[in-house]
């Protein structure tokens, strides 16, 4: 009987240490998850601050309770194929970085079908623009994951788009992080993306074929494990780039397509290398000199 107990105890253990591995590794990332977790008192929210008169015309601004304007502006632009997604999954995200002392933007853009390329590029060139008539004296840094990745590098790299709006992307943005983002590496092949990209992301919609204006310093993030986003797009534009010298790239063993995001949360069996290197590429950023960020 005491043998029994004994075995019924530890499979017990190895019952609930398989459960938590399991939840960990794919529950734990979720953002509902992530955002019931993260704490509140690091950040003060003003939500759902309109850009205009679409419903999702929409910006988030957390404040962090250790701001400080000398620092740029984080502005999130989320993923989810242009297709789905949303500002509100992305609170675990936000805090990860007030927790620092910066303040973050995240704001929403329309999505297919009700619109296809280039419309969510001018939503989010719009909402850019709103939130620098809001803090006129703050530079911006972007940061996009997967779509919203590409969509804030078509930001320095059309920069007609913010031009448009009235904003001077070289004298505005003081930086670009990529996370995770396609750059035209390889050819849309499905839908909803061949109908998103008429030109598959290989014409005028492909960032490598965007090269020609001078562009903000960038960072660029992709999990070597990623199988929806090939580091190749990190590697083949940072190489595009090499001569220029404005472009870091880097990619991570094991990590894949979720990480870059989820590993911004405070949680501490999740925050890792990624955020603290997106960290260390802002605080390096060169000052202003009078002649703008791009080279």
């Amino acid at each position: 009987m005491r043998r029994f107990f004994l075995f019924l105890g530890l499979a017990l253990i190895i019952l609930i240490a398989g459960f938590y591995f399991f939840i960990l590794k794919h529950e734990v990332r979720s953002a509902g998850f992530l955002n019931w977790m993260t704490p509140d008192d690091t950040y003060s929210l003003e939500a759902d601050v309109s850009f205009g008169d679409h419903a999702r015309d929409r910006i988030d601004y957390y404040t962090s309770t250790q701001s400080d304007e000398s620092r740029p502006l984080l502005v999130f632009i989320h993923g989810g194929g242009w297709h789905r997604g949303d500002k509100s999954m992305y609170e675990f995200f936000a805090e990860g970085l007030t927790a620092q002392g910066y303040d973050v933007a995240l704001p929403n853009y329309r999505l297919h079908p009700e619109i296809d390329y280039p419309d969510f590029l001018n939503d989010n060139a719009r909402a850019i623009a709103t939130i620098q008539k809001k803090f006129p004296s703050r530079y911006l840094v972007l940061i996009g994951h997967s779509a919203g990745g590409y969509n804030a590098l078509m930001m320095g790299f059309k920069p007609e788009y913010l031009q448009n709006e009235g904003v001077e992307p070289c004298y505005t943005i003081r930086g670009i992080v990529s996370l995770a983002a396609p750059v035209g590496v390889v050819a849309m092949t499905d839908e909803p993306y061949i109908t998103l990209f008429p030109e598959r992301m290989q014409g005028d919609d492909s960032v490598l074929n965007n090269l020609g204006d001078a562009i903000p310093p960038l960072f660029l993030v992709n999990g070597e494990q990623d199988d929806s986003v090939s580091h190749l797009n990190a590697v083949k534009l940072g190489d595009a780039l090499a001569a220029r010298n404005i472009a870091q790239v880097k990619t991570y063993p094991g990590i894949d397509h979720i990480d870059p995001v989820s590993h911004f949360s405070t949680r501490g069996f999740l925050e890792g290398e990624i955020k603290a290197d997106v960290i260390k590429f802002i605080e390096n950023l060169p000052e202003d000199e009078g002649d703008g960020f791009c080279r």
